[in-house]
């Protein structure tokens, strides 16, 4: 098998696994550079990249640039590589979102620029509980672009035939969630616990870690109960107005796949917004 069928292979199997990756592909050179045009390497969030662009500096700033910056859309980055670590002229490549020319202190000369696609939705939505509503909201989230992970402390719930296949499941303790939920602020939180008790403690877990959005199912009178014990553990009213609780937007909804409904078009809007 070629080098090539290799790389496909294993960013199958990680693209598969749902796991954040992103390619980052030569698409122009010019001067004297170690890259060549068509060179792709693979750079997960968490585990070794793999594939080449040539080694050298270059190749380790993409790498950690992708994972300080972990960009949600298609960009260009430019990188000059002359003896003094000068940008080296060219034009403004007009039709990328990003377009960077970045220093470097290789001596090799001149220029590369490198195409950086993320292969992944930019928007991971993270179900903590595996009920009916946690199941409804996965099927509809799916269709709607998030990269769905749906959490539950019960093995029994997480069963591949119950959500769509584009869902990671994660049998996890709701109390070190940090293993399966990468907080940042482009994630979108669910809780919706089989309890009020664990609904808190996810609830407290998440409180303080970066987030586009937190919400908590569970009736007006269940909410403001909660809310108030996770004030008086601690947390003040700045806290409190991050959350939206009772979840969704106001459609007057009953069932599981109404309540999903509400809960998904509230996200959106916050996402669009």
């Amino acid at each position: 098998m070629s080098d090539l069928s290799l790389y496909y292979k294993k960013l199958f199997t990680v693209i598969e696994a749902g796991n954040p990756v992103w390619q980052a592909s030569v698409i122009e050179t010019d001067g004297s550079t170690p890259a060549r045009v068509g060179m792709k390497l693979a750079v997960p969030l968490t585990g070794e990249p793999f594939g080449n662009l040539g080694g050298g500096e270059m190749e380790y700033l993409v790498i950690n640039t992708i994972r300080h910056d972990q960009p949600t859309a298609i960009v260009k980055w430019n990188y000059a590589l002359d003896e003094q670590g000068k940008t080296v002229p060219k034009a403004v490549v007009t039709d990328a979102p990003v377009c960077t020319n970045i220093p470097t202190a290789m001596i090799c000369g001149g220029n590369v620029e490198v195409l950086i696609e993320p292969l992944f939705s930019p928007h991971p939505l993270y179900i903590i509980g595996a009920g009916h509503c946690g199941r409804a909201l996965a099927e509809f989230a799916v269709k709607t672009d998030f990269q769905v992970t749906v959490i539950d402390n019960r093995q029994d719930l997480l069963q591949t035939d119950a959500f769509p296949a584009e869902c990671k499941l994660c049998f996890n303790d709701y109390l070190s969630l940090e293993s399966v939920i990468n907080f940042n602020p482009s994630a979108f939180i669910v809780i919706m616990t089989y309890g009020h008790v664990h609904d808190r403690q996810v609830l407290e877990y998440c409180l303080g870690k970066p987030f586009r959005y937190l919400g908590m199912i569970g009736s007006k009178k269940k909410v403001a109960e909660t809310l108030e014990r996770v004030k008086n553990n601690g947390f003040n009213d700045n806290d409190i107005r991050k959350v939206h609780a009772p979840i969704g937007l106001p459609i007057y909804s009953h069932t599981p796949s109404e309540i999903a409904v509400s809960i998904l078009a509230e996200i959106i809007q916050i996402k669009n917004s």
